[in-house]
């Protein structure tokens, strides 16, 4: 049986003094839909302006350029009340048709937090996902 998704986590802060700002990369290659989550253990809001943000690429290692519909302060805009520990701050939800390869997620929160992180679940693939390494997983049950 195939699985139709792939969970890769990008960026961790367990930095103790905390800090704002944490982004991550993902390669996309092979899959269709993205969503990307980031969450923390701060109940603090997310940064104003465009701190928050998506980036396509061809590369990993080249330029990344916004798009529209994923820029904060452009096309969206955080939410000003403290958030839950148990929400995630910020979803973003990506249809990867003419999108380039990579993405690469920006997730800023207003004052420095701890335990951060960005998580990019990739579904919709062209070949399916048969084992736990395409699974993006150390083990991989029902698979």
């Amino acid at each position: 049986m195939r699985q139709n998704t792939k969970t890769i986590v990008g960026a961790i802060n367990t930095n103790t003094s905390g800090v704002s700002t944490i982004s991550a990369e993902f390669d996309t290659l092979g899959f269709n839909f993205a969503k990307i989550i980031c969450l923390s253990s701060s109940t603090g809001t997310v940064a104003s302006g465009t701190n928050n943000q998506l980036q396509d690429g061809d590369a990993s290692t080249g330029s990344f350029a916004t798009f529209a519909g994923y820029i904060q302060g452009t096309d969206w805009s955080g939410s000003a009340t403290s958030n839950a520990t148990s929400l995630a701050k910020v979803i973003w939800n990506v249809d990867l048709r003419g999108r380039k390869r990579f993405l690469r997620a920006t997730f800023t929160h207003a004052t420095g937090g701890v335990g951060s992180v960005i998580l990019a679940e990739l579904s919709n693939p062209g070949d399916g996902v048969s084992d736990a390494a395409a699974a993006g997983a150390a083990n991989a049950i029902g698979l």
